[in-house]
């Protein structure tokens, strides 16, 4: 059987939109041949978390019915393949797969487009995607979509040769600090042969790892290697970070510092940050939350907080933009001004997250020159989290993570 799959690129492509509710409906569009009335399943990371919730809730996920363990413990790949079996169990005539690569390290992608492949040659694939390298290589046609209308068609091989990316924005320079942290020693982040585990489950073994001012780091490492685990002992308030071989701005971790004076050395951002902020603040307020770090405005800014906070929607592109409010931003927007509200203050440290992921190419430019910038204008340290390799990005060193049967080992590379 000779069947014939597609693919939607498109910036801010939403799979909650009507097109492929009108797909999953059996009411496919005449672009898509013949699957007028079949019956189609939705491959995507919001319903998979749908999964993990009603597992952790009640523990009775239909996706593991044969384990003794939680779905939240398993790989971002282990679940992605869970899920999919789920799926085909079902017997559906077609798949869309919602950005199946997202946050998947090397060797999952490669072992999720081999299992795909062998999928594809009983049932239709469509599959929703924003970077061009992602393109399964089976997939015969590539709609473009701008809102929710198809406004290009072309096979795989056009489409590819025919996808350039624009060239990012050309920022100059940042804006100055307000002021300065008080005794912030050279070394910001040391730990010496830390080892982490959980219910007898070793994490991480022996890490050693020093940030210091300046720096620029990219942390590396497969799904399920601890990257989570080693940031939270950082940033967050992880129990396991107390009484070990831990210093965080001179102090050992748990020696008097509450969690909120560590944090408001430290700029964060992650993509969940962004449903937290979900009052009508306009996009001006929340550059200005990021100097009292708060989430939201609450009291009138001074006119020197004004300023400086428009110098940054300068720097962003977003002057035109500073009265909008902020849910309403597109999600390129969302990221760059939560960027700028962590930078605002020039912390010593900035942590980011996966700041590109489900981002397609050029507005992952956009965001890897921001933090290019940023590490090149100031004196702040930087922790750059990816599953894969950004264009552009110029870390001064890496540091991967390597699984092995008693916990991840560190290992430091220098670019």
């Amino acid at each position: 059987m000779n069947l014939k799959h597609y693919a939607i690129f498109g910036t801010d492509f939403s799979v909650k939109g009507k097109l492929i509710k009108q797909l999953l409906a059996g009411n496919a569009p005449a672009e898509f041949q013949g699957l007028q009335g079949k019956n189609g399943l939705l491959f995507s990371e919001t319903v998979l978390n749908d999964f993990i919730e009603e597992d952790y809730k009640h523990g009775n996920s239909a996706l593991i019915p044969n384990e003794n363990r939680a779905l939240r413990t398993f790989s971002s790949g282990e679940k992605r393949k869970a899920f999919l079996q789920y799926l085909l169990s079902q017997k559906p005539d077609f798949l869309v797969l919602d950005n199946p690569f997202d946050s998947l390290d090397k060797a999952s992608v490669a072992q999720l487009e081999e299992e795909l492949e062998y999928i594809s040659k009983t049932t239709v694939i469509i599959q929703v995607f924003n970077r061009k390298e992602d393109l399964l290589p089976f997939v015969d046609t590539v709609f473009k979509v701008k809102g929710e209308k198809i406004v290009e068609s072309s096979n795989a091989l056009g489409f590819l040769k025919n996808q350039k990316v624009s060239n990012f924005s050309e920022i100059k320079t940042i804006p100055p600090a307000p002021g300065t942290f008080q005794e912030i020693p050279e070394i910001l982040v040391k730990m010496n042969n830390v080892s982490v585990s959980y219910e007898g489950k070793s994490i991480l073994e022996n890490i050693s790892w020093e940030i210091k001012k300046g720096d620029f780091w990219q942390l590396i490492g497969p799904n399920g290697s601890g990257k989570t685990t080693l940031l939270s002992m950082i940033y967050g308030d992880n129990p396991k970070a107390y009484g070990v071989d831990l210093y965080l701005f001179g102090n050992k971790k748990g020696s008097g510092e509450s969690v909120w004076e560590i944090k408001k050395k430290i700029g964060y951002f992650s993509p969940a940050l962004i449903e937290l902020f979900n009052r009508r603040n306009t996009v001006l307020e929340m550059i200005i939350s990021g100097l009292v770090d708060s989430v939201g405005l609450y009291q009138k800014p001074s006119d020197k907080d004004v300023r400086l906070a428009r110098e940054w929607l300068k720097i962003l592109n977003l002057e035109n933009k500073s009265g909008k409010i902020f849910t309403e931003l597109s999600e390129l927007h969302k990221r760059m001004v939560l960027i700028g509200r962590a930078m605002i203050k020039h912390p010593p440290l900035l942590i980011l997250d996966e700041p590109t992921t489900s981002l397609d190419d050029k507005s992952a430019l956009e965001i890897t020159s921001l933090i290019n910038l940023i590490a090149k204008e100031s004196e702040t340290a930087i922790v750059f989290v990816s599953h894969r390799t950004e264009k552009g990005l110029q870390p001064k060193a890496v540091y991967r993570l390597i699984p092995s049967k008693n916990g991840s080992k560190g290992e430091i590379l220098v670019e």
